[in-house]
Parts: structure tokens; sequence; C-alpha cells
């Protein structure tokens, strides 16, 4: 006795079906995809924030002085365009404050460096704490400004905030600050609060707010007083990092 073959009704059937199912299963094989791609992002990330949580430091004056006296130093240089972006990269780095650090450079040997807490909900809304060097401002001043700096971002390494929180440092010269309006522009970000550190005269904090456009873009500008031993920065350095909680939001 043979087998009944199947009839052409029993085959069209069957191609309807895989015509119905192919691209279903290749919608649910899509979604799993980027469930396994999202959920190993998420494992990356966490892994991270655990890292930068275990080199946390807290503000001390021990620390202070530590980077205040290498700063000190690296000012007093003929090379200080290069060892303090050096300097800074290092310092800032994954091995050291678990942040991504990023050092443009222009000019003659020039560098624009900045080391940021990308904000969980809004990252392209910034709060920057700048701090510039070579100016006319007292040495002592850019000393304790970047010493406060390095203090504050090595205690909030690994903080999660809704906002990007971004620590800079550049030469004290228009064309520094060109690059890092450029930076902002190119990226899409829009500068939400900006701190200046080591006290700048009013002629330049106008002058950084002329450069960086923060009246039209609604930039809330700060200048905090400069410092002149480690207790005021102690003090100036909890002080701020209370402000960048406030301003970048803690979800």
């Amino acid at each position: 006795m043979t087998e009944a073959q199947p009839t052409s009704a029993d085959s069209g059937r069957w191609i309807r079906f895989a015509l119905v199912m192919l691209p279903v299963g290749t919608i649910l094989l899509g979604i799993a995809s980027f469930g396994i791609w999202q959920w190993k992002k998420d494992q990356a990330a966490d892994r991270s924030f655990k890292y930068a949580l275990a080199l946390r430091r807290q503000i001390s004056p021990e620390g202070i002085e530590r980077y205040a006296g290498i700063v000190r130093t690296a000012l007093g240089k003929a090379d200080r365009d290069l060892s303090i972006p050096g300097y800074l990269e290092s310092t800032m780095g994954a091995e050291n404050m678990g942040y991504t650090v990023r050092r443009e450079r222009f000019g003659d040997e020039k560098s624009v460096v900045d080391a940021e807490l990308t904000g969980t909900k809004r990252p392209l809304e910034i709060v920057m704490v700048l701090a510039l060097y070579g100016g006319t401002e007292p040495q002592e001043n850019t000393v304790q400004a970047i010493a406060e700096s390095l203090s504050v971002a090595h205690e909030l390494t690994g903080e999660k905030v809704v906002r990007s929180l971004r620590f800079a440092f550049i030469p004290d010269t228009p064309e520094a600050l060109k690059q890092l309006k450029e930076g902002l522009q190119r990226d899409g970000e829009r500068l939400m609060h900006l701190l200046v550190l080591g006290g700048p005269e009013v002629a330049g904090i106008e002058g950084i707010s002329k450069a960086l456009d923060t009246t039209a873009k609604g930039t809330r500008v700060l200048s905090l007083p400069a410092t002149k031993t480690t207790q005021e920065t102690v003090q100036s350095a909890h002080q701020l990092k209370g402000m960048l909680l406030e301003a970048a939001e803690i979800p």
C-alpha cells in the first residue's frame, strides 16, 4: 500500500505558515539579541561602577597637600603645557580614579583635558567644574584650584548622576576656551552650570562667559573664591561637592 502524497493544499498551507512565522521568528530573535546585548552592557557598567567605587577617596588635607605639591612643581616647569595635562591624564585615568579622560591637543603643544561622570538620564546636559592654569592669577590660586578639583573628583568617582558632571582643565588662553566651546557644540551638549575655580577677576569671568556664550545659552556661571591654604581648600572642596551633586542631580 502506497503512502498518501501531500496535496497542493497541504503544501500551500505550509508555505503560508513559513511566510508568516519567518518574519515573526526574525523579530523575536532580534528582541532576544537586543536583550542579551543590553544585559551584557548593564553587567559591564555595573562592574565599572563597582571598580570606580573601590577607587574612591574622601576629601582630606593629606590628599589636597599631595595634589597641590605635584601641581606646584609641574607649574614651575618650562614645559608645564605638557606636564600639567600629562599629570591630570594619568592621575584621573581608569587605574587611579576610574575616569575615562579625554585630552584634545591644539596649537603649540597645548591641551584641553576633561574627565566625566556621564549622566544616566540627561547625559547631554553638562555641569562643569573648570580650572585654568598659566594665566595672570597668582600661582598658588591655580595650585589650590586644581588640587580641589582633583580631590572632589576622587571622592565622586563612580557616583550616579542624572546630568553629566565634568571636570575640565585648560590653559588660560582664548584659544583654549574656543576649543572648549567647539567641543560642546560638536557633541551636541548644553552647558547648564559652570563653576570656575581659583577666584578669577570679574573681567576674567566675563571673558569666559563671552567665549562660551553662556548668557545666550542660559548657563549659570559661578566663580568660586580662591583658597590659599590646605584647610581653606578642604572646606571649599566639601562645599563644591554639595553644589555639584545638587546641580547634576542624584537619581
